[in-house]
């Protein structure tokens, strides 16, 4: 019998995202490996690491973005190209044996959105990561490197603080579907999409070995 092989790389914007791949391992099926960019901000670099693991052989590229920093201006003009250029996209090249899908998994504002969503729904519009984050405090959560340090893996603690995998992914689910039907594009996450897209019975581009 032949054995799935699946090779993911998740190109994340900062230590948070890092952090928060580690603490799932053991708990999702999927080996990834985490990428994180030098310059959160710039869309040159985010392009350049999806471009180095396409020449890598990865056959999965799944990004989180981050939207705080993408809701106006020269920064969103940029991402939207970025996005035109390689989302849900499949870059097929069999004289070199690549064959890659790129997808991009949006959070606004930021991952802690889906954090939030371990415990809750909401559609409140936060002005800032920094309001958001605020209110993740009652659970006891810091965004601070030395937090995601000693929490003991920012999945366990979101659970022993009460929340739930399960929950935040339905949570997820919802948010997008009250977005669509309020017009609005703020307080959502599109996680749900990622944590199906990393398990086998979900994920559409594979190879076997």
């Amino acid at each position: 019998m032949t054995k799935l092989k699946k090779t993911i790389a998740v190109i994340g914007e900062g230590i948070t995202e890092k952090y928060y791949l580690k603490s799932l391992q053991g708990i999702i099926k999927a080996d990834i490996k985490p990428i994180i960019p030098n310059h959160a901000t710039s869309m040159f670099d985010l392009e350049k690491q999806i471009k180095k693991a396409i020449e890598e052989g990865y056959n999965n590229i799944f990004c989180l973005i981050d939207m705080d920093n993408k809701k106006q201006g020269r920064n969103r003009d940029n991402y939207l190209k970025l996005k035109k250029s390689y989302h849900d996209k499949r870059i097929y090249r069999p004289k070199k044996g690549l064959d890659t899908y790129i997808r991009f998994f949006e959070n606004e504002r930021c991952l802690e959105i889906w954090f939030y969503f371990y415990f809750k729904i909401t559609t409140k519009e936060y002005l800032s990561s920094d309001e958001l984050c605020k209110e993740l405090e009652v659970y006891g959560y810091k965004k601070t490197e030395d937090f995601f340090k000693s929490c003991q893996g920012l999945h366990r603690f979101l659970e022993s603080q009460g929340g739930n995998l399960d929950f935040a992914i339905k949570n997820a689910e919802d948010s997008i579907k009250l977005k669509d039907r309020d017009g609005r594009d703020y307080t959502y996450s599109e996680m749900a999409d990622f944590f199906k897209s990393i398990d086998t019975k979900y994920i559409k581009k594979y190879i076997y070995a």
